[in-house]
């Protein structure tokens, strides 16, 4: 990543939180405390980054073209303004770029990772384990397609 931002961490979580950062953005200019929030809420409280951590990849975002940083009158914030970010037309084009190759790549992970998995379970003499993926599997399947049918 260009001019990459000093963190500890590995570039696999940076580019992670890159990535999920533009992809909240995608819904609308935020600011850091509720792009913060939507990171919690979207992975079940199971990220959350400091402010140590988001903030200067924001700076790094906005250095790179990809987002705009605004102020906006608030009557009931201290100060009367906040600071809020939204994705440029660069970063929108990038976000979408993000979106198709993590579509395509999570599906080669999923058929790997969960099916072959399962499998090798079975293959193991954990039949049982095997069963309870699948109707895992077949579960996520149906709320797959129902979200699609729903919104594509």
């Amino acid at each position: 990543m260009k001019g990459e931002y000093k963190e500890k961490g590995s570039t696999v979580y940076k580019e992670s939180l890159r990535n999920l950062v533009m992809r909240i953005l995608l819904d609308g200019p935020m600011h850091g405390y509720e792009i913060m929030k939507k990171i919690k809420e979207v992975t079940n409280n199971r990220w959350k980054p400091a402010a140590g951590t988001l903030y200067p990849l924001l700076d790094q975002l906005r250095q790179e073209g990809l987002i705009e940083v605004a102020e906006i009158a608030v009557s009931n914030v201290r100060g009367g303004r906040r600071i809020v970010y939204k994705l440029t037309e660069k970063g929108v084009q990038e976000a979408a770029r993000i979106i198709k190759e993590k579509a395509r790549a999570k599906f080669d992970v999923i058929i790997f990772y969960i099916i072959d998995g399962a499998i090798a379970l079975k293959n193991l003499g954990m039949q049982k384990e095997y069963e309870e993926i699948c109707k895992i599997i077949r579960q996520g399947y149906e709320r797959l397609g129902d979200v699609i049918n729903e919104k594509c």
